[in-house]
């Protein structure tokens, strides 16, 4: 059931953040790469909130948050793509974008899995 619900979950992750990154990036017409942060930074909130809620309520069967967790956000959130954009900033020379595009990904993902988290608290 565990790899069931992780292949279910991956697929719909992959075609979400694929959605969601080319309409992010679409909408803003740059070559910043405002998609790929759009994802990780949804994805960290959402995470934080569904694994935060899951742990705190056991109404959610472990296979299905790991199935969440694990395949959805797994999927969903795009380190390797990234740390690609980032390395490609720095090779154009934009070296304020790409600092700009790391701090923005890195402490907004933090902030954003601890506002999900804090979130899913009080639920």
């Amino acid at each position: 059931m565990r790899i069931a619900l992780l292949i279910v979950f991956g697929a719909v992750g992959t075609l979400a953040r694929y959605g969601l990154q080319g309409l992010v990036q679409h909408r803003t017409n740059s070559d910043f790469p405002s998609g790929t942060l759009v994802v990780n930074l949804a994805g960290c909130f959402l995470l934080g909130g569904i694994a935060q809620y899951g742990l705190t309520h056991l109404s959610i069967p472990p296979e299905w948050r790991i199935g969440m967790t694990v395949g959805f956000f797994g999927a969903f959130t795009t380190f390797s793509t990234f740390s690609w954009e980032a390395v490609h900033l720095l090779e154009d020379g934009e070296w304020a974008r790409a600092l700009t595009y790391v701090l923005t990904s890195v402490i907004g993902g933090l902030l954003a899995v601890v506002l999900g988290m804090r979130i899913a608290e009080r639920i």
